[in-house]
């Protein structure tokens, strides 16, 4: 699960990045808002998950992405 969410972040935000479960989306990786809704949409349609709105308003970190995308893997 992480591996699909790793490469979803790398394709968006670039190869280059040193992207790990610590990184911070905006600090770390100079992502804004609109780029972590653009990866909630790619991770959602990879997986085939559909990850409620509200619960993606306070997601800053890969770790916390992976919490919440790991709660609705088979959950729907």
């Amino acid at each position: 699960m992480r591996v699909e969410i790793l490469e979803v972040l790398q394709g968006h935000f670039g190869k280059d990045k040193d992207i790990t479960v610590d990184s911070h989306m905006m600090d770390d990786l100079g992502g804004d808002e609109f780029d972590i809704v653009d990866v909630f949409v790619q991770i959602e349609s990879k997986l085939g998950i559909s990850i409620p709105e509200e619960e993606t308003f306070d997601i800053m970190t890969v770790s916390a992405l992976c919490e919440v995308v790991e709660r609705h893997v088979g959950s729907d």
